[in-house]
């Protein structure tokens, strides 16, 4: 990129987004797109123009990113890289570019020499054909929001046409949509979990994204299954089955918390084994491929172990936990009208063990304050509502704005009446939770609904303390 491009537009943009970002910082306001946003306005070629570190790695799939993105951030910091992150700035483009400005100099410089940002799919094509990250990390491709990116096919299309043949692709094996993005880049690197004890033979769910062979349109034959469509199948038209795998996790401890990975595409094909925290496939999945990028990034097996066993984990914000009078009272995010993310966490709360009462939270806050937005509420009908059926959950409350649309899928979904409660408030949802009859409370979110959650925990876990002092 040479410095001709930075001409006085250039200049005056930069110096725009700059004074934006201290206004910000001085107000405490985090604001993470607004340079971006002024700079384009400027200089509508700020992003090609913007000084870049040396090293860009992008993380990117429908679900998972945005816990990788942090994982892999925390795990280099803990090795202490100096790398800037998009955390404050956003995934979509002016996020980008908000990002790459805080970290450039007005002489031309930059300030740190990596950048691990998330990107969101559908800016593949704003962004990609100005920056060209070394590495993109792809999750899995799902159905997402309808009013977002919606059809995988779809999304595959829009990421596939802007990958560059320079940037190294680290692919998820396991799915068959995903692993086949950007034919023209041969820089690719795939990693794959084998086969586990809790695998079924079929894809789960009520709706699956991959219902035939994604080549010939044949019918799929499956080894088994993960998560989802997320497992090894092939086809029986026409053979195409799963990549081999350059790294693949081939044991997995629950007791010890560790997990196997053999690296086939170094020399000896090496094992290392890795401590892992919360147990969830999800959460298995997005800390495998931080370490397959770690590797890439050239981080030694020692490094990343040290780091692990230091407590590197899964971000407080997708799963906390917290103890009141010996029951557990855990927060499990999904994402906001996204029925794969929400079945998946729902799918982990079923799985836990003791009884358990299950606050429901997945009406979007933000949408339901602005008047003029509505959620599209046909996503509930292809979440997996059954798994509240389970017959450790002996309570479920739900709250939010949208309880009228939500409550008939609930009936659909076979939800006994007499365990069912709707309430309209963080606060009221505290109070109809019964805490006395069972092991533990679990929230099931709306990321955006994070402080609602906070408030019914704390509630709840008062009504626990009062129900023991009384005694």
């Amino acid at each position: 990129m040479a410095d001709a491009h930075r001409g006085p537009r250039y200049q005056l943009a930069m110096a725009a987004a700059k004074a934006t970002q201290a206004a910000l910082t001085a107000a405490h306001r985090n604001g993470g797109q607004l340079p971006g946003v002024i700079a384009e306005k400027i200089d509508p070629q700020i992003l090609a123009d913007v000084p870049r570190p040396k090293t860009v790695v992008c993380v990117s799939g429908t679900n998972g990113k945005t816990t990788t993105n942090n994982l892999l951030n925390d795990l280099l910091a803990d090795n202490e890289y100096e790398v800037v992150n998009n955390r404050a700035g956003g995934n979509v483009a002016n996020g980008i570019q908000s990002t790459l400005i805080r970290n450039a100099t007005m002489s031309g410089g930059t300030k740190k020499d990596m950048a691990v940002m998330e990107l969101d799919e559908l800016s593949f094509r704003k962004v990609l054909p100005y920056l060209t990250p070394d590495i993109i990390l792809v999750t899995n491709l799902y159905r997402d929001s309808f009013s977002r990116n919606a059809n995988p096919d779809f999304i595959f299309n829009v990421m596939s046409h802007y990958v560059s043949p320079k940037t190294k692709l680290v692919l998820n094996a396991d799915d068959l949509i995903s692993c086949r993005l950007a034919p023209q880049d041969a820089n690719r690197v795939y990693y794959s979990i084998g086969r586990l004890a809790d695998d079924t033979a079929e894809p789960q769910g009520i709706v699956c994204d991959l219902t035939a062979c994604p080549v010939c349109g044949g019918k799929l034959e499956y080894d088994y299954c993960h998560l989802r469509h997320l497992g090894h199948a092939t086809c029986k038209s026409c053979g195409f089955t799963n990549p081999e795998p350059d790294y693949e996790l081939t044991a997995l401890d629950r007791e010890a918390h560790t997990f196997t990975v053999c690296e086939r595409s170094h020399e000896g094909a090496p094992t290392h084994t890795y401590r892992y925290g919360n147990y969830s496939i999800t959460n298995l999945y997005n800390l495998f491929s931080t370490v397959v990028v770690a590797r890439e990034l050239g981080l030694s097996v020692e490094a990343i172990g040290a780091s692990l066993e230091r407590g590197i984990n899964v971000t407080a914000l997708r799963y906390t936990e917290e103890g009141a009078g010996g029951k557990r009272l855990v927060a499990v995010a999904s994402k906001g009208e996204n029925s794969t993310a929400t079945s998946v966490a729902l799918d982990t709360i079923r799985k836990e063990p003791g009884s358990k009462a299950v606050v429901v939270m997945l009406a979007d806050a933000h949408k339901a304050a602005n008047p003029k937005e509505t959620e599209y509420i046909g996503w509930y009908y292809q979440t997996d509502f059954e798994y509240l059926k389970d017959p450790s959950i002996k309570q479920v409350v739900v709250q939010g704005a949208t309880n009228p649309d939500l409550l008939p899928r609930l009936r659909l979904a076979g939800i006994d009446p007499d365990k069912l409660t709707m309430v309209e408030t963080p606060e009221q949802a505290a109070a109809a939770v019964d805490p006395s009859d069972v092991d533990s409370v679990f929230w099931a979110f709306d990321i955006y609904n994070g402080s609602d959650v906070e408030k019914s925990r704390a509630l709840v876990a008062q009504k626990i303390k009062e129900a023991a002092d009384a005694r």
